[in-house]
C-alpha cells in the first residue's frame, strides 16, 4: 500500500521536475526566437537598402552601358588625367562588387535567420506539447493518490494494511537511527536537552503524538510525532544543532530527513517536498532543511515532526 503511495508521488515529482526543466527550456527557446525575429527585421531592412542601390546600379549599367567605361578612360587629355580616371572607374567597379557581395551576403543571412527562427517556433510548439502532457500527468497522479487515500478510509482490510506497514515503517526507523547514531561521529549532547529542540514550521497543530482512533473502523493506531500544518512549499528548519544522518524516501513518511542532535536524540521531518540539505551534513538550529509538502501516507500539505531517543519516539511536546 504505501510502496504504491511512494510510487505515485516518485511519479508527480519527476513530473514536476521536468516541468521545471520544460519551463526554463521555453524561456531560453524565446529569448532565441525573439533574438532572431529582431535580427530578421534589422536583415531585412539592409536587404531592402542594398535592393534600392543595386536598382539605381542596373538603371545606370542599362543607360549608359558597359562601355561608358572605355568612354571615360579614352577621353582622357593626358597620361595624368587617364590614370586619375583609370581610378575612379577602378573605384565604382570595386564599389559595384562589394554592393553585390554585400546583397549576396544578406540573402545569406536572412536564409539563416529564418530557418533559425522557424526552428525556434517548432521548438516551443514542442514545449507546448509537453508542458500539456505533464501538467496533465501531475493532475492524474493527485487524482489517483485522492482515490487511494480514500479507499484507504473506506475498505477496513486495506487501512488494516497500511497500518501494519506504518507500524513496521516506524520499528525500521528506530533500527536505522541506531545504526546511523553508532557507525557516525558521536554528536556533543545538547546542553538543556530536549528543551533546547525549536518546531520546524509556522503553523496549527493539526495532530497530536499518541493513539489514534478510526472513526468508522474503530482500530487503534500510533501517532509517533505532531503534525504542523503549513502551505506547500514553507521552510521547515532543524529543531537544533547536529548532523543529517538520512535523507530521502521512506514508506508512508514519504520523503524525509533524520538529524541526531547527540545524547542518543533525534529528530525526523516527514512528508516533505523537497529535501534541501544531505547525508552527513552538520546543521545548525533554525537551518532550512527542508521544504513543506504531502509526500507518503498524507493527505495535505503538512510537516510530520517526531522526537526519538535511542530510536524511540516520544512526544515532542513534553520536554
Amino acid at each position: 500500500m504505501l510502496g504504491e503511495l511512494e510510487g505515485i508521488d516518485r511519479t508527480k515529482e519527476a513530473a514536476e521536475r521536468r516541468l521545471l526543466e520544460l519551463s526554463t527550456e521555453m524561456s531560453e527557446s524565446r529569448t532565441k526566437a525573439q533574438a532572431a525575429a529582431t535580427q530578421l527585421v534589422v536583415n531585412e531592412q539592409r536587404l531592402e537598402d542594398h535592393r534600392a542601390r543595386l536598382r539605381g546600379r542596373l538603371r545606370d549599367v542599362y543607360k549608359y552601358g558597359r562601355t561608358g567605361y572605355a568612354e571615360v578612360l579614352l577621353g582622357a587629355g593626358d597620361f595624368g588625367e587617364f590614370v586619375t580616371r583609370w581610378h575612379f572607374v577602378t573605384a565604382i567597379v570595386q564599389a559595384d562588387g562589394r554592393l553585390v557581395a554585400d546583397y549576396e551576403a544578406d540573402i545569406e543571412e536572412h536564409h539563416i535567420l529564418q530557418a533559425a527562427l522557424q526552428r525556434e517556433q517548432t521548438q516551443l510548439a514542442a514545449i507546448t506539447v509537453q508542458t500539456v502532457a505533464r501538467r496533465q500527468e501531475i493532475v492524474q497522479q493527485e487524482r489517483s493518490k485522492r482515490a487511494m487515500l480514500s479507499r484507504l478510509q473506506r475498505e477496513r482490510a486495506a487501512y488494516e494494511q497500511m497500518v501494519r506497514e506504518l507500524e513496521e515503517d516506524s520499528k525500521e526507523l528506530e533500527v536505522l537511527i541506531l545504526r546511523a547514531q553508532t557507525r557516525s561521529m558521536p554528536q556533543p549532547a545538547l546542553a538543556r536537552g530536549l528543551r533546547a529542540l525549536v518546531w520546524p514550521a509556522r503553523g496549527a497543530f493539526t495532530s497530536g503524538f499518541g493513539l489514534r482512533r478510526h472513526p468508522i473502523f474503530g482500530i487503534r493506531r500510533m501517532h509517533t510525532g505532531v503534525d504542523i500544518g503549513a502551505p506547500r512549499g514553507a521552510p521547515v528548519q532543524a529543531a537544533a544543532g547536529g548532523r543529517v544522518i538520512y535523507t530521502g524516501w521512506f514508506g508512508g513518511y514519504g520523503k524525509i530527513v533524520i538529524i541526531d542532535h547527540g545524547g542518543g536524540i533525534s529528530t525526523l521531518y516527514a512528508h516533505l517536498s523537497q529535501i534541501l540539505t544531505q547525508e552527513g551534513r552538520s546543521v545548525r538550529q533554525g537551518e532550512i532543511i527542508g521544504r513543506v509538502g504531502s509526500t507518503g501516507y498524507s493527505t495535505g500539505p503538512h510537516v510530520h515532526f517526531e522526537v526519538r531517543v535511542n530510536g524511540r519516539p516520544i512526544d515532542p511536546a513534553r520536554r
